[in-house]
């Protein structure tokens, strides 16, 4: 059996809750990613997700409120823990990838964490499904 285990990304890029927001989006724009965990400081367990749709709703809702010209400094002063999705969907590493690829079309999620014994240990995209779906028809 393949599990998602086989196709994750390792090494995922992370965050502390008390990191900015600015930071947040400066990392994603070098990284060119859609999606940052969130880590607690102290043992390492997932607490959030920020997401490239969670950064623009905060980019709107400053700038409708303060003006373009204040949306850095906004930025600087919010900590990611006060715009992260706490609700994150999570498997286990050892779930069968045909399992996870139902999931991802029927529930539409762009993105999956993986998680053992509450650490985070990968993540896979709907990107990284494409990008298997490439690399199998080069190959047969």
């Amino acid at each position: 059996m393949k599990t998602i285990g086989h196709v994750m990304v390792t090494g995922v890029v992370n965050l502390i809750k008390t990191d900015d927001v600015h930071h947040a989006r400066m990392l994603m724009k070098e990284k060119n990613i859609r999606h940052i965990p969130v880590l607690s400081e102290k043992n390492g367990t997932l607490l959030g997700v920020i997401t490239q749709h969670s950064l623009l709703n905060n980019a709107f809702n400053v700038v409708e409120k303060y003006g373009l010209g204040k949306l850095e400094k906004k930025e600087r002063q919010t900590h990611v823990s006060q715009i992260m999705r706490t609700d994150c969907e999570t498997v286990a590493s050892d779930t069968d990838i045909e399992l996870v690829c139902e999931a991802f079309l029927k529930k539409k999620y762009s993105y999956l964490l993986i998680v053992d014994d509450e650490k985070l240990v990968g993540i896979v995209t709907s990107v990284d499904f494409v990008k298997l779906s490439l690399h199998l028809l080069q190959n047969t």
